[in-house]
């Protein structure tokens, strides 16, 4: 991830003067990423500051940026919702807002295949806000809907969930859809073990762009749905370059964060960098890119992508399905979830 970014940053100042000072914050804590800021700011006088943060260490970091009255450029994927009430204008984000996604299929699932959904998940990867968003997105697509849950121990020792438990629990509540949240290694164990069992003829399956690795199909061609966050409408020849960017997509918050910075560094005159930052706007890869504070994912859009594919994440058949209903972070419909009780994660999703 950081190498990635580190990578997508250094293109995009491309043509800019700039020293670039880093600090290695390890997983990501508040108190990691607290003691790196405070030397940035306080020994190398640093301008700005960009990286990549979960939204939750972020929002509770925000007021020391309007303290020293110095931008902060937060990319993630949007595994947290962020809280709009901790925003400052000196807190600024570019994120594909995963929670958005992840709200727009759980209301996409519901209305299409019917109201008992079910999410699975790894330990580690169920305590973001990709539970709640679900529930929250079923719940808007209609009454009476039920969301049961199955999460993947970790296995002792091993460093994995123990994916396969989750299968018993999926045929026995025989769900409308599953929405699975692993990644890497892990994914390529469910998705064979969702084959193994046939799960692939009777059940559909939603997943993050994660979902997407190789695994044993044993001859069998599956589909998954994913979603694809956008600023711009998507055509098919754009799916494929968007949907591997999407697979790993740090390198292009680098670039981006970094087109932004030598944009508003071009055009601020007189005024500051921070000013600067909330009237800039870089047309990138993903449609016109704008990370005005207090505005987060209001101008992003989330198309439905159907995968299908035999094992190889470099052989995927990708089609558009279409455009989903979406939400902004200040949505009245999940007002109420950052006031809610909340994992203690706060590392960024695929950064444990």
């Amino acid at each position: 991830m950081a190498k990635n970014f580190n990578t997508g940053l250094k293109q995009g100042l491309t043509g800019l003067d700039v020293e670039i000072v880093q600090e290695f914050i390890g997983q990501g804590s508040k108190e990691q990423a607290e003691t790196a800021i405070n030397k940035l700011f306080n020994f190398d006088n640093s301008d700005i500051i960009t990286g990549i943060v979960s939204n939750k260490v972020g929002c509770e970091l925000s007021e020391k940026f309007a303290k020293y009255r110095r931008p902060f450029i937060i990319n993630n994927i949007g595994e947290h919702l962020p809280d709009p009430s901790l925003y400052n204008d000196y807190t600024f984000l570019n994120s594909v807002h995963t929670w958005q996604q992840v709200w727009s299929m759980g209301s996409w699932g519901v209305k299409t295949f019917g109201k008992k959904g079910m999410f699975v998940s790894g330990v580690y990867d169920s305590g973001y806000s990709f539970p709640i968003m679900l529930q929250k997105g079923s719940e808007a697509a209609g009454a009476d809907v039920a969301m049961p849950f199955a999460i993947a121990p970790m296995k002792q020792y091993k460093g994995l969930a123990d994916v396969e438990s989750v299968i018993p629990h999926i045929l026995e509540f025989k769900p409308d859809f599953i929405l699975a949240t692993f990644c890497g290694e892990e994914a390529s164990i469910f998705l064979a073990e969702y084959v193994k069992h046939g799960l692939h003829k009777s059940t559909p399956l939603l997943g993050l762009p994660f979902l997407l690795e190789s695994f044993d199909a044993r001859g069998e061609k599956i589909d998954v749905y994913t979603t694809l966050s956008s600023y711009r409408e998507i055509s098919e020849e754009d799916i494929d370059h968007l949907c591997n960017i999407a697979a790993d997509p740090f390198k292009q918050f680098g670039y981006e964060t970094g087109l932004i910075i030598k944009e508003a560094v071009s055009k601020s005159g007189g005024q500051t960098l921070q000013r600067a930052l909330s009237e800039t706007a870089v047309n990138t890869e993903r449609g016109k890119l704008e990370i005005r504070p207090h505005e987060s994912g209001n101008d992003s859009r989330v198309f439905l992508i159907k995968n299908s594919f035999s094992g190889s994440k470099d052989e995927i058949s990708r089609g558009i399905i279409g455009e989903l209903e979406t939400i902004g972070i200040n949505s009245k419909v999940i007002a109420d979830i950052n006031s809610l009780p909340s994992s203690g994660w706060v590392n960024p999703y695929l950064g444990i």
